[in-house]
C-alpha cells in the first residue's frame, strides 16, 4: 500500500481514532483509550481508518493520493511519535515493513499481522458501508435487522461540554433523551450527586428515543464539526460528521 498525504491530516486522524479520555472500565472510571491499533485501507484515492470492538466502533475517511492499493494495521504507539516532527506531505509505504518519509527523513517500523478485533471491526464494516453524512438528516439508516428511529444534528462544542460537565459527577454513564425536538444528556451517582443538560439541536428527524451510553465520545471528533445522531430506544448511537462515523452500543447495568 502507497499513498502520499499532508501529515497533520493523518497524525490528526490516528490520535482520534484511540478515543483517548474518560471511560468506564473494570477497574472503574478512568483514563483510558479505545486501543493503539488501527486498520487502513486504501481504495483510489481514499484511505478509510478504522479502531473499535465488539461494543464500540470508529472510523475517518481522508482524501490522499494513491499509489497502490491496499490494507495496513498500524501500530499508533509507534508511528504517532515520528509524525510530531514531520510537516508538510509525506510518503506512506507498507510491504514487508512501514516506511513513512518527508523530505530528507525516513523512519520504519515493523508491519502488525492483524488488528486484535479484526472480525469486529470487518463485521462492523459491513454494517455502516451504506451510512454517509448529510448536512441536514434525511435519511434514518438500517443498522442490522432494524432501523434508527430518530436524529438531530448537534455541534460538536455543545456536545463536548455537556459530557465535559456530565463526566464531574464521575458515574461514567451518560443517558440521552430525544424527545419534543430537544435532547437532554444526564447523569448520576446518586440522588446527591447529578447533572442534566438540555440542548435545542439545529435539525431533529422522526421519533423520540432514549439511550444510555458510556466513553468520551466526543474526543474521536474534530474541532468545529457538526455531528449527526441517530437513535432508536436501547439501540446502538450512532453519529456522523462529514469526515467520520462513531457507532456505540448501549450501556447495560451489569
Amino acid at each position: 500500500m502507497i499513498f502520499t498525504i499532508q501529515t497533520d491530516s493523518l497524525k490528526e486522524a490516528l490520535t482520534s481514532l484511540q478515543v483517548k479520555g474518560k471511560h468506564l472500565t473494570s477497574t472503574g472510571f478512568t483514563n483510558s483509550s479505545l486501543g493503539q491499533y488501527v486498520y487502513c485501507l486504501l481504495g483510489d484515492n481514499t484511505l478509510t481508518m478504522y479502531n473499535g470492538d465488539n461494543t464500540f466502533m470508529v472510523s475517518v475517511v481522508l482524501e490522499v493520493e494513491g499509489e497502490k492499493d491496499g490494507s495496513v494495521v498500524i501500530d499508533t504507539d509507534l508511528l504517532l511519535p515520528y509524525l510530531r516532527s514531520f510537516s508538510g506531505n509525506m510518503k506512506f509505504n507498507s510491504g514487508d515493513f512501514i516506511v513513512i518519509s518527508n523530505g530528507s527523513r525516513k523512519a520504519s517500523i515493523p508491519l502488525v499481522v492483524n488488528h486484535p478485533n479484526q472480525n469486529a471491526i470487518v463485521r462492523m464494516m459491513n454494517m455502516i458501508n451504506h451510512m454517509s453524512y448529510q448536512p441536514q438528516p434525511e435519511t434514518l439508516f438500517n443498522f442490522g435487522k432494524s432501523k434508527f428511529e430518530g436524529a438531530f444534528t448537534l455541534p460538536l462544542k455543545s456536545f463536548t461540554t455537556a459530557i465535559k460537565n456530565c463526566e464531574l459527577v464521575k458515574s461514567g454513564v451518560y443517558k440521552l433523551d430525544f424527545n419534543e425536538g430537544l435532547a437532554n444528556l444526564s447523569t448520576r451517582l446518586n440522588v446527591q450527586n447529578k447533572y442534566e443538560e438540555q440542548i435545542e439541536p439545529m435539525f431533529v428527524l422522526g421519533e423520540p428515543a432514549t439511550i444510555e451510553f458510556s466513553g468520551p465520545l466526543y474526543s474521536f471528533f474534530k474541532e468545529g464539526q457538526l455531528l449527526n445522531f441517530y437513535v432508536k430506544d436501547d439501540f446502538p448511537l450512532l453519529v456522523i460528521s462529514d469526515d467520520r462515523i462513531l457507532i456505540k452500543a448501549p450501556y447495560v447495568n451489569g
